[in-house]
């Protein structure tokens, strides 16, 4: 695959942090302020507080478990992408059709209030539109799935907009409120009593009120397209459950002081507009009713961007078809997975009323969290070379499984016709399975502390023509995804002029390339080649690493069988962030084994001795990121002048040497050393991991943290 095509279909990071808690916030603004209110204090009083409260901390441990899951695994899909690659593809499709759907029914929700706030809203301006609710609501989905289409950034300053206007207005308000119940403006009107039906309500309500919440999750859905995500993704996270936690306590606190507890009751789902028509008259009401246009607007915009994206992930993951997942050339979204998001929508606003859906759609999240806080369990006991998160979750493992009890526990709260539909979605889920996905393999996330552009490494294969060694295809195979550069050479001695040999020989030289090639592309690598006429051929390959800028240099030599690396270490600089990204790809599919060979001068003195303690707990660190657990390797310490005779002795033909650039800026010295005293002398091939020259790369290498370093035991040879 060429990079214009890998970057066709991937999705680029655009969404900033602000954009990101938007996204959260502009979720879950919605039912927690124009609805629950009335319902829950005339259920609970003001202690209904207490509820949101409950309600807020267990989602804010489903936060911080999302956002160390989201920090390992910044990629588009949330829930769905955490789940499937913890516990497999079959809770993947599960977890991925339900968040789909639910999404799907939370937006057809949210645009059917959206009309309904604007009818109402028209009505106190006095004009009588009638009941067009199902026509604003297809129209309303219609713009969200095309503004969704035309780019991220576009939904992203939409939904910056929005929510901060709504955020805005409805803080005035109810710091007005405030002001008002403390007597600061007019007499003091604080709310009492606090618990008039006892507290025995407060978790019942709590239940019922959680869907207030739905929809933090959604800023890890689009975590592949947020910039910096290993510092905005936690941030996002935290903040938007905080700051929606903040406005509803304040939407309770001022509903309690303005209205009893038996006009809540009465009121409902209205009641919030009532409150602010007490609170400022008429242009309250009519405030309250276009914050609630914002809000359903900016909740269902939210909800079809973060659902397109689950889509999108499955469909990478071979669990829907391939199309559904193909990137808008000009755009740069799946608008073909926007249009599965859109197109439904629209069908379920004929339903009319919504209220059973919206809170199966909270059932099939509630699921997802629950799972999500298993999956923090499950993945800090197995440690996956890949889970390296850059957050963790503090109190583990106590938060984590309060928040798995707390989230299934609230699911036995619900209405019986609700359970029945939620398991209805995932039994199809289930079949769909059976009959597409099952059998499909997943990949593993990349590693965030492997560089993403070190993930694809450019090998360089140097091949002397006409070809006498066979390709080291047994080592090329163990790379999931890498770029061959082919350099066919022909070493002409010194007083032979290049241009001249060329004009002779090009032609055969070109042919000769092409069989390489061929047999190469037979193995589905991408190929690209170099013929060069030369006298110096380290000289020639120190160019073309420069020119192409390589990670690694793979000397040829006959092997039809990789049972062991062998990597010889002489000096710290080499044990660098490369050489952890060319062991984990050599070593992630296999437990191949590693022998670390540290060399000793004969020469070195005892206090130079405890460089090598230094080079050993280095290397351990280095190959524990790389995912080679402590059993694969073994070590021996060898205190030789030559290290091409130590290599010569502990290699086998089956081997991978393994050296690793020390100082790039001698390159042309070391390929030479390679070339004249180390190949020629062993029978195994050899793989040189190139370091770049940039003086920006040695400095973070030296300011980086180093990995604890695991305890292995030298066995001293």
């Amino acid at each position: 695959m060429s990079n214009t095509k890998k970057k066709q279909s991937s999705l680029a990071r655009t969404i900033s942090l602000k954009a990101a808690i938007s996204i959260g916030v502009g979720i879950m603004v919605g039912a927690g302020i124009f609805v629950f209110p009335g319902i829950a204090s005339g259920q609970a009083g003001p202690a209904a507080m207490l509820s949101f409260l409950l309600a807020g901390f267990i989602a804010l441990i489903v936060a911080l478990c999302t956002a160390e899951l989201a920090t390992a695994m910044p990629a588009s899909g949330g829930g769905y992408y955490f789940v499937s690659r913890t516990f497999g593809s079959f809770w993947g499709m599960l977890i991925g059709v339900g968040q789909w759907i639910g999404l799907v029914f939370a937006s057809s929700f949210y645009l059917y209030g959206f009309a309904s706030y604007l009818i109402d809203l028209l009505k106190e301006t006095g004009y009588q539109p009638g009941d067009p609710t199902i026509l604003i609501g297809l129209s309303v989905a219609l713009i969200l799935t095309i503004v969704n289409i035309l780019g991220t950034k576009s939904a992203g300053r939409l939904q910056n907009g929005i929510v901060l206007t709504l955020t805005g207005i409805l803080s005035l308000l109810f710091l007005y409120g405030m002001l008002q119940a403390f007597g600061i403006i007019g007499a003091s009107n604080l709310p009492t009593p606090f618990a008039p039906k006892g507290l025995s309500p407060v978790v019942g309500v709590s239940a019922l009120i959680f869907t207030s919440y739905l929809g933090f999750v959604q800023i890890a859905t689009v975590g592949g397209e947020i910039i910096n995500p290993q510092r905005n993704l936690p941030l996002a996270l935290v903040s938007s459950v905080l700051i929606v936690t903040a406005l509803y306590l304040l939407a309770l606190f001022v509903s309690n002081s303005v209205l009893s507890t038996e006009e809540l009751q009465k009121l409902g789902e209205t009641a919030i507009v009532e409150v602010a028509r007490n609170l400022i008259g008429n242009i309250g009401a009519m405030v309250v009713l276009f914050a609630g246009l914002l809000a359903t607007l900016s909740s269902a915009n939210a909800s079809i961007l973060s659902s397109s994206r689950t889509i999108y992930a499955l469909s990478k993951d071979g669990l829907m078809p391939n199309w559904v997942s193909e990137i808008h050339q000009r755009f740069g979204t799946p608008h073909r997975a926007l249009f599965l998001v859109g197109v439904p929508i629209a069908a379920i606003l004929f339903v009319g009323n919504l209220e059973i859906l919206a809170e199966t759609a909270s059932l099939l999240h509630l699921v997802i969290y629950s799972l999500i806080c298993g999956c923090v369990i499950k993945l800090r006991k197995s440690r996956p070379v890949w889970y390296v998160p850059g957050f963790k979750t503090p109190a583990y493992p106590y938060l984590p499984a309060v928040g798995m009890l707390a989230g299934f526990g609230l699911i036995f709260f619900m209405k019986p016709i609700s359970l029945l539909l939620g398991g209805g979605v995932l039994l199809i889920s289930a079949l769909f399975y059976v009959i597409y996905g099952r059998g499909r393999k997943l990949t593993s996330p990349s590693p965030p502390h492997i560089e993403p552009e070190l993930r694809k490494p450019r090998i360089l294969l140097p091949v002397s023509l006409p070809q006498e060694e066979s390709l080291p295809l047994a080592i090329l195979r163990r790379f999931t995804d890498l770029e061959v550069l082919l350099l066919g050479y022909k070493e002409i001695k010194e007083q032979t002029s290049p241009e001249q040999y060329e004009e002779e020989k090009d032609e055969e030289s070109k042919e000769e390339l092409q069989k390489v090639k061929k047999e190469l592309e037979n193995e589905a690598f991408d190929v690209k080649t170099e013929l060069v006429f030369t006298p110096d051929v380290s000289q020639a390959i120190d160019n073309v690493i420069i020119e192409n800028d390589c990670q690694a240099l793979l000397v040829v030599k006959p092997i039809s069988e990789l049972n062991r690396l062998l990597i010889p270490v002489y000096d710290l600089n080499q044990l660098s962030k490369r050489f952890a990204t060319v062991i984990y790809e050599l070593t992630q599919a296999s437990s191949l084994p590693a022998t670390l060979m540290f060399i000793k001068s004969s020469e070195d003195s005892d206090g130079e001795g405890n460089n090598i303690s230094a080079m050993k707990e280095k290397a351990f660190g280095r190959l524990k990121q790389a995912g080679v657990d402590k059993n694969q390797i073994k070590t021996s310490t060898v205190e030789v002048d030559d290290i091409s005779e130590a290599v010569k002795d502990k290699s086998e033909s089956e081997d991978l040497v393994v050296l690793v650039e020390a100082n790039a800026k001698e390159r042309e010295s070391f390929i030479n050393k390679i070339r004249v005293e180390i190949s020629d002398k062993i029978d195994c091939p050899l793989l040189v991991v190139l370091e770049s020259r940039s003086e920006d790369e040695s400095k973070e290498e030296k300011d980086r943290e180093e990995s604890p370093a695991e305890e292995v035991e030298d066995e001293n040879e």
